[in-house]
């Protein structure tokens, strides 16, 4: 097995981020009597970490705090899990700001470790989120790499010794205590806390900093708890500064949807219906709903049609809240693609171009038509949704193209005439129908074709 670990070090300031830039200079700040900075923007790298809040009031007065908020990235967590199933089949969490893949299966998927790496990091990237990621055979052991900062890739047992020795014994999970007396003992890295006697090292601090050695190194089994993905798909973000724009709103969006598109890519789904709900300063909340003919999970198309939709939703106020949820998923079918232009892809640009004029103008704005089964030709057909699978017609000889008033013909020589003499192709076709509804027709209809090909 080989193990990623996925490591955001900035997630803290990053949920409120990724949908934006502040208007004003972000701190993330602790709660408390005296909160201190935890995490802060480009802008206001002036107050950094540790420094107390009201100090860097003091140093920059037009900073925006906000409160560390660790459920919210918990929620963010797991839904990076669920976009991760696209890489992976076994993603685990790692809290408070870790994700664990087991990627060693899927390296041939992706082309090899560092073309998986890469992808993984830009598509994060994407996402709006700083990664830092490490490779080795352990989960324990990449956790303990990417925390530290060692970006490093270890595929075998001895590499992995020669990068967790150089690690400092802060990686370690204990308590200030046991910090404290490795500290008096002069122990800075693991390879010297290796080096103890395993005996006294249990009696000293306990077998359970044994045992995390053990299963960095690989010597025990770290058996790890797989994300288990919920059946639909929602995830929210909060916006760094309350806006009306709907570029600004499209960002955000855009950033949810490639979210979404990983989850699909993991279930081979595409979503049907996509809901977006804003929510507004003084929480009105108004909807924004895409409907698909066919499911897709391309995030360009999707958000285009997104930007259709809202460019015609009018907007409560403000926006500083969005969710985004994929009311209805289904199974992609496999494709065979054509190296040259076929039906099937006029089919799929035809379908491209109703979903935009659907987005625009509307869902009832653009309807399918289907077969009834009418003997009355004006009667036999319905309005239903875009994309019903339409049954065969009957065979029959009719026109698709009816007069609202039948023409009288005109007659030469004893014999019809329309633009040219008269040939008699087919019928009649006697239709008496519809008695029962008020609408009854006794009818005779016949083909018939002029001298210059046309057919009536």
């Amino acid at each position: 097995m080989l193990w990623l670990c996925l490591n955001f070090p900035r997630l803290p300031i990053e949920i409120f981020l990724r949908a934006g830039v502040s208007r004003n200079p972000l701190v993330v700040s602790s709660g408390g009597n005296r909160p201190l900075i935890i995490a802060c923007d480009e802008r206001a790298q002036q107050a950094g970490s540790g420094m107390a809040l009201s100090a860097a009031y003091a140093l920059l007065p037009d900073i925006v705090a906000r409160t560390r908020d660790p459920a919210t990235e918990q929620r963010c967590l797991e839904e990076i899990a669920l976009w991760a199933l696209q890489f992976t089949s076994q993603v685990s969490l790692f809290p408070p700001a870790s994700l664990l893949l087991e990627v060693g299966g899927s390296l041939r998927l992706f082309g090899g470790l560092e073309a998986l790496r890469n992808r993984i990091s830009e598509s994060a990237g994407q996402l709006g989120f700083d990664t830092l990621s490490a490779v080795t055979p352990t989960p324990r052991g990449a956790y303990w790499l990417a925390h530290a900062g060692l970006a490093a890739s270890a595929e075998d047992h001895a590499t992995l010794q020669h990068h967790l020795n150089r690690l400092p014994v802060a990686c370690i999970d204990a308590d200030a205590n046991t910090f404290k007396s490795l500290e008096r003992m002069g122990i800075r890295t693991i390879r010297e806390l290796a080096r103890l006697p395993r005996d006294a090292l249990a009696r000293r601090f306990g077998q359970r900093l044994l045992d995390q050695l053990d299963r960095a190194f690989g010597n025990l089994p770290d058996p790890q708890s797989p994300f288990s993905p919920p059946t639909r798909f929602s995830a929210s973000l909060t916006l760094p500064s309350p806006v009306h724009e709907v570029e600004a709103l499209l960002f955000a969006a855009h950033r949810l949807i490639l979210q979404m598109t990983g989850y699909l890519y993991a279930s081979n789904a595409g979503v049907m219906r996509l809901k977006l709900r804003l929510e507004s300063e003084d929480t009105k909340t108004v909807d924004a709903i895409v409907a698909l003919s066919v499911p897709s999970r391309d995030p360009k198309h999707l958000t285009n049609l997104l930007r259709e939709r809202l460019s015609v939703t009018a907007l409560p106020g403000r926006i500083e809240a969005i969710t985004l949820e994929a009311k209805d998923i289904a199974q992609l079918a496999p494709r065979n693609f054509s190296f040259f232009p076929d039906a099937a892809h006029t089919r799929e640009e035809r379908t491209t171009l109703v979903e935009k004029l659907r987005a625009r103008l509307g869902d009832d704005a653009v309807r399918g038509l289907s077969l009834f089964p009418d003997a009355r030709p004006e009667l036999a057909w319905r309005e239903t949704e875009h994309g019903t699978r339409v049954q065969p017609a009957p065979a029959l000889s009719r026109p698709v193209w009816l007069l609202q008033r039948p023409r009288q013909l005109n007659l030469h020589d004893g014999r019809p005439w329309l633009d040219g003499r008269l040939r008699l192709l087919d019928g009649p076709e006697r239709i008496e129908f519809g008695w029962w509804d008020g609408l009854d027709v006794m009818r005779d209809y016949f083909i018939v074709r002029n001298t210059g090909g046309a057919t009536f």
